[in-house]
C-alpha cells in the first residue's frame, strides 16, 4: 500500500487510475456478495434448504434488472387477487 502511495504522489496523474480501478473492483466484489446472499439459485449453507430456488413465488421477480417493470407488476396484482 505505501508503494502506491508513493507512486501516486510522485506522479499524481495515476490517482484517477487507482481510484476507479478501485471503485470497479469493489463493486465487483459487492455484486458477488449481493448474488450469493440473494441469488435463488446459489446455495452456500447446503443443510438449511435443499432446492432454495423453490423459495420463488411465481409473482416475485428474482432479476437483479427487469426491463419489463409492468409485466412483473400485472403478475403481483394477479397474485394477489387469487389470494385474496
Amino acid at each position: 500500500m505505501s508503494g502506491v502511495v508513493h507512486l501516486v504522489k510522485t506522479n499524481p496523474a495515476l490517482a484517477p487510475l487507482f481510484v476507479f480501478g478501485g471503485s470497479g473492483i469493489g463493486a465487483g466484489v459487492a455484486y458477488i456478495a449481493h448474488c450469493l446472499r440473494n441469488g435463488p439459485d446459489v446455495t452456500i449453507n447446503k443443510s438449511s434448504a435443499v432446492k432454495p430456488w423453490n423459495r420463488i413465488q411465481p409473482h416475485e421477480n428474482a432479476k437483479l434488472w427487469s426491463p419489463n417493470k409492468e409485466f412483473w407488476q400485472q403478475r403481483r396484482e394477479n397474485a394477489t387477487r387469487r389470494n385474496a
